[in-house]
């Protein structure tokens, strides 16, 4: 069975990371996302959710006060914004006012 757990990566070892490094961790990271059956599914249900005219993204988002990072798929809505890991978990709401995305 395939591990699509996503990467949890230090501040320090980001930061210290060059571009070659973050693409290739980039490439790895989606490759997850493409190769879970269930996150289509987890995809079309935030679209249902927040609306069909919003759109994704693909960010390194902070998970907690000490700066470590994971590889998100953000779906932003009108005014909210949801973030999904490779393994199909939402792991922050982003909300802003209408029109500032």
């Amino acid at each position: 069975m395939e591990n699509f757990t996503p990467r949890v990566i230090e501040n320090r070892e980001f930061v210290g990371l060059e571009e070659e490094d973050i693409q290739r961790l980039n490439r790895d990271e989606a490759l997850k996302f493409q190769r879970n059956p269930n996150i289509s599914k987890t995809m079309a249900s935030l679209e249902a959710e927040l609306g069909q005219n919003g759109h994704w993204e693909e960010h390194w988002l902070t998970v907690d006060a000490s700066g470590r990072r994971v590889y998100a798929k953000i779906y932003y809505g009108d005014e909210r914004a949801l973030a999904i890991t490779s393994d199909g978990r939402i792991i922050r709401e982003l909300s802003y006012p209408l029109g500032n995305h």
